[in-house]
């Protein structure tokens, strides 16, 4: 796979990811939430890296069962950590899975790694070769242009993202910013802002 096609997939994945969950929260009754995980971009980080995962893993496989059981474990692997990364780097946890059905430390479940199963089967099966077309249908060096570009929006966005997290997660145990920037974070992203752009979120 090529950096550009990676960072599309990424793309790609993280805007099914934010429709997906925006209309699952309209679904159940939350009302609209709109879930993209980050304060710039509409991608989903979780759905976009996922989405790379899936493809490097399971593009060569041949066996169905193989993307099954491979996507299944995978998926709720790639959940577990990120779960866990955020709760150890950030402080804060955006899914607490505790009170679902054989839930694994409440940051991944069985049913849901079942979930990740179908939809890798659905992804590379049903998406991936069609889209994997498409892609090689633009000029090479526009395409690579264009990811580029993406990149650093993306990579800026995860930046100010975790820094506005690391800050919200200080201001709560009443940790005084120590620098200019940390006193800018707090001005533009204070906790109004950030309830309303991660409402599920819970700090530790």
């Amino acid at each position: 796979m090529t950096f550009s096609k990676a960072v599309f997939l990424y793309v790609l994945g993280g805007l099914v990811g934010t429709v997906w969950e925006t209309l699952l929260n309209l679904f159940r009754g939350r009302g609209f939430v709109f879930c993209n995980g980050s304060i710039f971009t509409p991608f989903n980080f979780v759905y976009g890296v996922g989405a790379v995962v899936i493809i490097l893993l399971l593009k060569n496989r041949k066996k169905w069962w193989q993307v099954f059981l491979i996507g299944s474990l995978g998926g709720g692997l790639v959940e577990y950590i990120l779960s866990f990364l955020e709760e150890a780097v950030l402080g804060t946890r955006s899914w607490n899975y505790s009170h679902k059905f054989l839930n694994i430390n409440g940051r991944t479940t069985v049913p849901y790694m079942i979930f990740w199963g179908l939809l890798c089967l659905a992804v590379i099966y049903i998406v991936y070769r069609p889209l994997d077309n498409w892609l090689e249908t633009f000029p090479k060096k526009a395409m690579k242009i264009a990811a580029i570009v993406l990149f650093c929006v993306i990579a800026i966005d995860w930046m100010v993202t975790v820094s506005a997290l690391i800050r919200y997660s200080a201001r709560a145990e009443g940790t005084a910013a120590a620098t200019f920037i940390g006193e800018w974070i707090d001005r533009v992203f204070d906790d109004a802002f950030m309830k309303r752009r991660f409402p599920a979120m819970k700090i530790n």
